[in-house]
């Protein structure tokens, strides 16, 4: 028994070596187009199972002191070398990664942008723009009803007996009572909102999308980046510009429209699948984005 545990002794090497070599071979092999290993696992877990081989005392019993020495440096600048590999693959994926994650937070914020404007759109129009000119043209469009409203009413003077006696006025007729009134636009307003006059504002303004959404003010209370119509519709890194397409699809007997909008050019490795990121459907109504947060 002893003389048996002596012989296995003499191949623990061999076998630790071969052994991690396999493990780290199957890893690479088992890499698929979503997560791939990098070629240096594939050359150390190549080189581990000839070391391994090599230090098998039938093979060490036949080699020369000469031959010993030289597989040692040989391998002493294959383990160097491997070890720097390693070193740069990670390295290299670790800024791959910070790279990828800031780009596709800006192509994904553009996505969101689009979308919301897109939704105004159908608002509006009842569809959906076919074209991002379009969309850039309504963004500017003093299209949008805002509620306009100032002045509260109250037991004494319902809302009913207020209309009934001229007190509910549009914003464009406030001048014109002020000046019968013989006091300035400005301070019938301020009566107005502080509920020190009689009369009510209620009416319905319109605006424009880039006003309500996208000017400087309103994305910095959202603390969102600044929005260009000009950089908008493309892919931050490569410039193209994202693919938009509409249909029209059936749900309950009524049609609606849809939209379809995507980067053509996701950030990512050749040869590997990349996360193409989009928002809508053609074939399904909705405006939906495929990204995570």
């Amino acid at each position: 028994m002893d003389k048996f545990f002596r012989e296995i002794n003499k191949y623990v090497i061999t076998l630790i070596l071969v052994a991690f070599g396999l493990m780290f071979l199957n890893k690479f092999l088992s890499g698929d187009e979503l997560e791939s290993q990098p070629e240096a696992m594939l050359w150390a877990s190549v080189a581990l199972i000839v070391v391994g081989l090599l230090a098998m005392p039938v093979v060490l019993e036949r080699l020369n002191r000469l031959v010993y020495v030289g597989l040692g440096v040989v391998g002493s600048v294959a383990a160097l070398y491997l070890a720097w590999a390693v070193f740069y693959s990670v390295d290299e994926e670790i800024q791959f990664q910070e790279t990828k994650k800031e780009v596709q937070a800006v192509t994904i914020q553009r996505l969101k942008d689009i979308r919301d404007a897109q939704e105004a759109f159908y608002d509006v129009h009842g569809h959906y723009a076919a074209e991002f000119d379009s969309l850039a043209a309504f963004v500017y469009e003093p299209v949008l009803p805002v509620k306009y409203s100032m002045g509260s009413f109250h037991d004494t003077l319902p809302e009913a007996t207020s209309l009934e006696e001229g007190y509910v006025l549009r914003r464009s007729e406030v001048g014109a009572v002020a000046k019968r009134l013989g006091v300035e636009e400005a301070t019938l307003l301020d009566d107005i909102v502080n509920d020190l006059s009689p009369y009510k504002v209620r009416d319905t303004l319109y605006t424009s999308f880039w006003a309500e959404n996208f000017a400087p003010e309103k994305r910095a209370e959202k603390r969102l980046p600044r929005v260009s119509l000009d950089s908008l519709w493309y892919n931050p890194l490569t410039g193209v510009k994202f693919f938009i397409a509409t249909d029209s699809v059936e749900v309950g007997g009524l049609v609606q429209s849809t939209v379809l909008v995507k980067d053509m050019t996701p950030f990512g490795r050749d040869k590997v699948k990349k996360d193409t990121l989009q928002f809508g459907s053609l074939t399904e109504a909705h405006t939906d984005g495929n990204w995570r947060n």
